[in-house]
C-alpha cells in the first residue's frame, strides 16, 4: 500500500515553510464548513477501506499488562489543580511526592489503563458488529494517536522504547537501551536524560482523513491534545509530574522513533520526572527496530490540503528550543493567580481512575433534566482552564522556562441554556478573574444547535462552548507550528471538560464540526456586523434553518463518537436560499473558532454493552 505522508518531505524547502503563515490561514479557510459546503461536497464512506484502529508491530516481543490494575484515591479535580505546580525553581522536572508509587509494570498498567486503553464496547443492533471505545476520546472514534514509551529504571520492565498496543493492553518492544537519554538528545532537552519516562505521541492522519478528508488535520490535533492531557492527569495522580514538549525538529524525531517512510508523524512528547536511583550505566539503543507495522487499509487516499498544512508546520533540523514568549503576548496579559484552593474544600470530586474509565462522548442530551448549578459550571470551567506545563506555553523546558502563569491562546465563549442562577445567553469565560462576562441575554438553544452543524445536542445541553483561538498571536510567535499548538490547547481543555463534567455527575461531548464563519458572525468578529454580540445573535437566529428536534438535527443520534460530521450523504440546497459572500474577509481574522463542546445529561446509548 502506498503511504502518502512521506510526500511532505518531497520538497527540499519544506522545512522553511513554517514562517510563511499565509499557508496556515489558507488551510484554515479552505477547510471551513458552511451550510452549503456540507451539502454540495458529498462524501461517501468506503467501509471496506476503513483503516484499522489499532497499530500492531508484527514480530515485536509483547508484554501483556494486567487489566483492571486499580488506581490510587486521587480526585479528578485534585489532579487537574496539581498539573501546573512546581516543586523547584531551577530544575525542570522532579519527582516531588513524598511516597511515590514504585515504577514497575503495574504502575505502567495503571497509567495506560486509565488514559489510552479500550474502555468499553458497542454493538450495532442491525448488524451485530462490535467496535471499541477508548479512555481518551477521538473524533469519529477513529483514534489517530499512537503511543510510544521510553522507559528508564522500571523495576521489572527492561529499559527501552515500547509501543502501546491498545487492543491487547500490551507493550511491544521496539528497541532496548537508554531511550530516555536518546530522546532527550533528539529533543535538545539534556535535563531529561535521566527521566524515568518519556511518552511519544504520533498521529496517523489517514485514520481521520478516511472520513473527514482535508479537515482531518484539525481533528488529529484535537485528539492529540486530549491524549496528552489524559496521560498527564493519570501520571500526576500516580505521583509522577510532567509536561509536554512539542517544539522539535520533525525529521530528527521521525528518525529517532524509526518512523521514516511510514504513516505516523511525531507530534508531542511528554516528559516525566525521575525516580531512578540506579548508578548503572545504561546501554545505548540499538540502531535496528524490532517489528513491522501493520497495513491499516487496502488503499490510502491522499488529501493534499492536509499534507500541505502538515508540511507547513514542520521545523528544520536546525530548530532549537521554543521561542521566548514576550510579555506583550495578549494571551498572557493579566496572568491570573493560581487557584489557591478556591474549591479545595467545597468542590465535589470523584476518583480520577473511575471517572476516566467511565467517560463517554454523549450522542445527545436530555433537555428535560434539572438545570446545572452555577457553582458546578464555574468549578468545571475554572479547572478546565487551569495552568499546565508545556514548552509552547512558556512554562516547561529547563531553566529558561518562565515561572508563573503560562500563555493561553484559547478563549471560551459559552451558550448557556439551563444553569441555575445564570440567565440564558452568551458569555465569555475570563480566566484572569475566574468569572463570566455576559455578552448577550436570551434563549440561544436554536442557534447553538445550528452553529454546531445543526446537531441538536448543542441546544439540548445545559451549556455549549465555542473555543476561539488567537491564531494571529500563535502564528506571530511560532509560525505555522502555532496551528498545532492552539488545537493541542483546545483538546487539553476539552479533556478536562469531559472528566470534570463526569466527576460532577454530568456528561459531555466534543464537537469538531461547526459552521466556522457563522460562529464568527454570531460572536461579532466579522466586519459585516457592527461589532456587537447582540446584533450578531439576532442575525444568526434569523439565519437559523433547522429547529431543535427536526429530522436534520436528529441525524446526530445516528453517529458514533464525538466530533462527527452528520452530513455524509448528498443533500440538496433549497433553491430559494441565495448564497451570499461575507463582506468581511474571514480568512484574515485573528480570532478563529477551532472547537465546540457541549455539557449536559446524556441520553442512554442503546448500543453500549453492559
Amino acid at each position: 500500500m502506498t503511504r502518502f505522508l512521506p510526500r511532505v518531505w518531497d520538497d527540499p524547502q519544506c522545512a522553511s515553510f513554517n514562517e510563511e503563515t499565509e499557508r496556515l490561514y489558507a488551510y484554515h479557510q479552505a477547510t471551513k464548513h458552511t451550510y452549503y459546503s456540507v451539502r454540495e461536497n458529498a462524501h461517501y464512506l468506503d467501509w471496506n477501506n476503513q483503516p484499522d484502529p489499532f497499530r500492531i508491530y508484527e514480530g515485536a516481543p509483547a508484554t501483556v499488562l494486567a487489566p483492571e490494575p486499580g488506581f490510587p484515591d486521587a480526585g479528578t479535580f485534585g489532579a487537574m489543580g496539581a498539573l501546573g505546580s512546581r516543586s523547584r525553581t531551577t530544575g525542570e522536572i522532579d519527582f516531588d511526592d513524598s511516597n511515590p508509587s514504585q515504577l514497575d509494570a503495574v504502575w505502567l498498567s495503571r497509567l495506560l489503563w486509565h488514559s489510552m486503553a479500550v474502555s468499553a464496547w458497542k454493538k450495532i443492533p442491525s448488524t451485530g458488529s462490535r467496535y471499541s471505545l477508548r479512555v481518551n476520546p477521538s473524533s469519529g472514534n477513529l483514534h489517530p494517536t499512537e503511543t510510544y514509551l521510553a522507559l528508564n529504571g522500571f523495576t521489572d520492565v527492561d529499559d527501552g522504547l515500547y509501543h502501546y498496543r491498545a487492543d491487547r493492553h500490551a507493550l511491544e518492544l521496539r528497541s532496548p537501551g537508554a531511550w530516555t537519554q536518546h530522546l532527550a538528545e533528539a529533543l535538545l532537552i539534556p535535563w531529561a536524560a535521566e527521566s524515568s519516562l518519556i511518552v511519544g505521541l504520533t498521529s496517523i492522519f489517514w485514520r481521520e482523513a478516511w472520513k473527514y478528508r482535508d479537515r482531518a488535520y484539525r481533528y488529529c490535533c484535537h485528539d492529540l491534545g486530549h491524549a496528552m492531557m489524559s496521560l498527564l492527569l493519570a501520571a500526576r495522580a500516580l505521583g509522577l509530574p510532567g509536561g509536554a514538549i512539542a517544539h522539535f525538529a520533525d525529521s530528527r524525531l521521525l528518525r529517532a522513533l524509526g518512523l521514516t517512510g511510514g504513516d505516523e508523524a511525531p507530534m508531542a512528547f511528554l516528559v516525566f520526572g525521575s525516580n531512578n536511583s540506579s548508578t548503572q550505566v545504561p546501554s545505548l539503543p540499538q540502531e535496528a527496530f524490532v517489528g513491522v507495522p501493520n497495513e491499516l487499509s487496502v488503499e490510502e487516499v491522499p488529501y493534499e490540503l492536509l499534507l500541505g498544512i502538515h508540511r507547513a508546520t514542520i521545523l528544520p533540523d536546525t530548530a532549537g528550543l521554543t521561542p521566548h514568549l514576550p510579555a506583550a503576548n495578549p494571551a498572557m496579559a493579566g496572568g491570573r493567580p493560581p487557584l489557591l484552593g478556591r474549591f479545595r474544600d467545597a468542590a465535589r470530586d470523584s476518583n480520577l481512575g473511575v471517572i476516566a474509565r467511565r467517560r463517554r462522548s454523549a450522542l445527545d442530551f436530555d433537555a428535560r433534566t434539572p438545570p446545572m448549578e452555577r457553582s458546578e459550571m464555574e468549578q468545571l470551567l475554572d479547572y478546565a482552564t487551569q495552568d499546565w506545563r508545556a514548552d509552547w506555553r512558556g512554562n516547561f523546558g529547563g531553566e529558561s522556562a518562565e515561572a508563573g502563569r503560562a500563555a493561553d491562546f484559547v478563549t471560551l465563549y459559552l451558550y448557556v441554556h439551563r444553569v441555575r442562577d445564570c440567565e440564558p445567553g452568551v458569555y465569555r469565560w475570563d480566566g484572569s478573574s475566574h468569572g463570566l462576562e455576559q455578552l448577550h441575554r436570551g434563549n440561544v438553544e436554536r442557534v447553538a444547535a445550528y452553529l454546531s452543524l445543526e446537531q441538536a445536542l448543542a441546544g439540548n445541553a445545559c451549556l455549549a462552548v465555542s473555543m476561539v483561538a488567537d491564531l494571529a498571536a500563535a502564528a506571530k510567535i511560532f509560525g505555522n507550528r502555532g496551528y498545532r499548538y492552539v488545537h493541542f490547547e483546545a483538546g487539553a481543555i476539552g479533556q478536562r471538560l469531559y472528566l470534570g463534567a463526569e466527576a460532577l455527575g454530568w456528561n459531555a461531548t466534543g464537537i469538531g464540526a461547526f459552521y466556522d464563519d457563522d460562529v464568527h458572525r454570531y460572536l461579532g468578529f466579522l466586519e459585516e456586523t457592527d461589532g456587537s454580540v447582540s446584533s450578531s445573535v439576532d442575525a444568526a437566529e434569523q439565519r437559523t434553518l433547522v429547529m431543535l428536534g427536526s429530522p436534520a438535527s436528529r441525524i446526530a443520534s445516528a453517529i458514533s463518537d464525538s466530533g462527527d460530521d452528520p452530513f455524509s450523504g448528498n443533500r440538496q440546497v433549497r433553491a430559494n436560499e441565495p448564497k451570499t459572500a461575507p463582506r468581511g474577509d474571514s480568512s484574515k481574522l485573528s480570532q478563529q473558532v477551532i472547537y465546540h463542546f457541549a455539557i449536559g445529561r446524556a441520553i442512554p446509548d442503546p448500543r453500549l454493552e453492559a
